[in-house]
């Protein structure tokens, strides 16, 4: 397994002294994530973390818990699983300057452990379906581990994407039908991870609980087997 990068980092080379990101009410990033991103939903009880310019909100990132237990456990095990969870969502204005999004993931991340100091690390995951590769979290050093395997989602009557798995259930391909949902093939996505150690000593404890492999990140044009 390659070296654990601890916490994220980015090369700055923009001028953000006028931003700040700090812990936002769920309901207003929720909105904002609504409006704003192509997916136009968000996991019930996000934890919201806001990017302000001189006090306008003009990001967010949302974490949530991952919808597969599975994912959860696959960090650390069984027993550490309440320690891991997702950046679910991610949305900037176009008026952000470039790095941005680099610039807040760095910061976001920081502001949950302060709040949520319990979490461990942080999944998330990039769509190639959707053409994502994960560039940015490459940006901010985050650990590549591979890609999950292909899956069913589902297209509801609007348009949007579902996953398989809704408030805690599978959906069913009867179910699905039923909501007059349509199934859609989705490519295995590529999986990052940011590990968000309290010290040393702890850093050194989830090193030896970890799970997966970390290696090289993706290219564009690669082939990557699940």
């Amino acid at each position: 397994m390659t070296e654990l990068a601890l916490f994220a980092s980015e090369n700055q080379t923009k001028d953000f002294s006028e931003y700040s990101v700090e812990m936002i009410p769920a309901n207003i990033g929720k909105q904002f994530i609504i409006k704003h991103h192509y997916s136009h939903g968000v996991h019930n009880g996000p934890i919201c973390v806001g990017l302000l310019h001189n006090g306008k909100l003009v990001g967010v990132c949302a974490f949530a818990a991952p919808s597969s237990e599975n994912v959860r456990s696959s960090i650390f095990g069984e027993d550490a699983k309440d320690s891991v969870i997702e950046l679910h969502r991610l949305v900037l204005l176009d008026e952000v300057p470039k790095n941005g999004e680099s610039f807040f993931i760095v910061r976001a991340l920081k502001v949950l452990k302060k709040h949520r100091p319990y979490y461990s690390a942080v999944i998330s995951f990039a769509d190639p379906t959707e053409n994502h590769l994960g560039v940015i979290y490459q940006a901010t050093n985050a650990l590549y581990c591979g890609r999950s395997a292909p899956a069913t989602f589902y297209l509801d009557e609007t348009g949007r994407l579902r996953h398989p798995r809704q408030n805690g259930k599978n959906i069913t391909s009867d179910i699905a039908k039923q909501r007059g949902w349509v199934p859609t093939k989705r490519e295995g996505k590529h999986r990052y991870l940011y590990l968000l150690p309290n010290d040393r000593r702890h850093a050194k404890e989830l090193k030896s609980k970890f799970k997966l492999e970390a290696i090289p990140y993706p290219k564009k044009g690669e082939t990557n087997e699940v």
